[in-house]
């Protein structure tokens, strides 16, 4: 969707999750934002056409930048979807289409959601991890994952029996009592129930319990590795790479693209969705490609080293639009490095997480965001990051530069002046981008500082253990060594405050600078109607 462009991480987050939604189907339209931010209206679903359980929607939008509110029809209902069905002057016209590649079923409650589940996770997931990890690192890697969960689940059964116990010791004293005076019994009761909450038996529970679900991890990890062993080595060997899933994802991709020939499309995916969408791009062809306007991807296994060369080389011209988002806590998130974009799909961004329960760190929820709902990234990943981004930014200019040299045996004039003009957007750009990561990163540091020095500051009118002298008395003895407010905290906030002003400074020269360097672009193209067709042109080989 367009204006995707100006959503926040947390929307394009958001955006991912809309195909976890229940009934969806063609017609139905999806927003985020409380309804107020429309995507699109589902027009075509693919669900497991030739029994691989793949589910692929496809969503047309053709009111882009329009809230939901504005795109009802007189009835209330959203505009119409424009299904393959529809005919090619109309699906021509859509400008804007988003497709979603949903992740792993977990649910058995039907018997499709049963077979959903398994061909997603045994011929799909496995032998994808076999391949990728070996058996012998299947087993590293399982091991973190079955440790954590049966000890989660070993410690929360432990804790509900210990519970129950006291209930029911506190319940059989009550009936007795209640035997001869049922008020009486009752009041026992709630009485009994009530003392079992006391801190201390409260943490006795607690150091049962978790001592339960330590040993019995371990345990069951002892147990498993020889079984994980066997079974990833016996996958790797019987089903090939790449799954059925995969090439299905690839054709479904294929057919989107060319059922509306004139639109732009957004990916979106996490978990197989994720790596779905790595091997249907790694599957297009040149023009395909350019159809393809950004992909957003969130905790998937890296599957870029099990491509061939040429699947791989598709990846890389597309790095630009690939923004591949990882969680090294998430047990799904394999085969990356601790940082950087190198040896996968896109620009891979780490993002700095909490700790969660397995399911819900897997599902994002252990995503951490700043005040404006953009992501964190993990410590020293920032700049890295930023690099990837500036190099994979410079790829269309150099694909464009290479084209149009090849075609004419040569640039002419106006091709210069586009292939400049395109190179110093992409710098000023990149300039934006990156003052604008030293003054998050500055402000971040600033306010860790400033915190520690208040608190710090708070101590020094504490009057130490064994001491007679009063606050004051001890504050004057702290100042009296250069240990105050002004020195602890006021000079720090001076300091990095006046740090923070250059650099806002500094990102807001670089903003000015690309406004005018766009100012410019257009004041030329306003004045030369033959070189704008030019520069339209010439943008679409990006």
């Amino acid at each position: 969707m367009a204006q995707n462009k100006d959503f926040t991480d947390k929307e394009n987050v958001d955006v991912a999750m809309l195909e976890y939604k229940d009934g969806i189907k063609v017609g139905s339209g999806l927003t985020i934002n409380d309804d107020k931010t429309y995507i699109g209206t589902v027009s075509q679903i693919y669900d497991n056409v030739n029994g691989h359980e793949e589910q692929v929607y496809v969503l047309t939008n053709k009111e882009s930048g329009l809230t939901e509110a504005e795109i009802k029809d007189s009835n209330g209902s959203l505009r119409g979807a424009v299904p393959y069905s529809a005919s090619d002057a109309e699906r021509a016209q859509v400008q804007d289409v988003t497709v979603m590649m949903q992740g792993s079923q977990t649910k058995t409650d039907t018997p499709k959601l049963l077979h959903d589940t398994v061909t997603d996770w045994l011929p799909t997931d496995f032998v994808t991890a076999s391949h990728r990890l070996g058996p012998a690192g299947a087993v590293e890697y399982a091991t973190p994952f079955v440790y954590r969960h049966s000890k989660s689940i070993i410690t929360q059964k432990s804790r509900e029996i210990l519970d129950k116990a006291d209930r029911d010791v506190s319940n059989n004293i009550g009936n007795a009592v209640g035997i001869f005076n049922k008020d009486a019994g009752q009041a026992v009761k709630q009485s009994l129930n009530s003392f079992n909450k006391n801190p201390f038996n409260e943490l006795r529970k607690y150091i049962l319990s978790n001592s339960a679900g330590v040993f019995g991890g371990a345990l069951t990890t002892g147990i498993t590795s020889t079984p994980i062993m066997f079974a990833a080595g016996g996958l790797k060997v019987t089903q090939k790479f790449p799954p059925a899933q995969f090439k299905d994802a690839a054709k479904h991709l294929k057919e989107t693209i060319h059922k509306y020939p004139n639109a732009k499309i957004d990916l979106y995916g996490h978990s197989l969705g994720s790596m779905d969408i790595q091997y249907a791009l790694s599957n297009l062809t040149e023009e395909e490609m350019r159809h393809i306007e950004t992909v957003h991807i969130y905790n998937g296994p890296n599957i870029y080293p099990l491509l061939t060369k040429e699947q791989q080389a598709r990846l890389d011209s597309a790095k630009y639009k690939i923004f591949n988002h990882i969680d090294h806590k998430d047990i799904v998130s394999l085969g990356y490095d601790l940082s950087g974009s190198e040896n996968a799909a896109g620009i891979v961004r780490h993002i700095a997480t909490v700790e969660k329960e397995i399911g819900d760190q897997h599902m994002m929820e252990g995503y951490l965001y700043d005040k404006h709902k953009n992501f964190v990234l993990m410590d020293g990943t920032g700049k890295i990051t930023l690099k990837d981004t500036i190099e994979a930014d410079m790829i269309p200019y150099r694909t464009i530069k290479k084209q149009l040299s090849q075609s004419n045996g040569g640039l002419s004039g106006k091709e210069k002046i586009y292939l400049d003009s395109l190179q110093a957007e992409i710098t000023a750009q990149s300039l934006v981008n990156a003052t604008k990561l030293g003054c998050e990163t500055l402000q971040q540091a600033r306010n860790k500082v400033v915190e520690e020095a208040e608190k710090l500051a708070e101590q020094l009118r504490q009057v130490p253990w064994g001491f007679s002298l009063s606050p004051d008395e001890v504050a004057a003895a702290y100042q009296a060594g250069g240990a105050d407010q002004d020195s602890l905290v006021t000079s720090l906030q001076e300091h990095f405050d006046n740090r923070l002003a250059k650099a806002k400074a500094l990102h807001e020269t670089f903003s000015d600078l690309k406004g005018q360097i766009q100012a410019g672009i257009q004041q030329l193209t306003a004045a030369d109607q033959e070189l704008a067709g030019d520069f339209a042109q010439w943008s679409q080989l990006r």
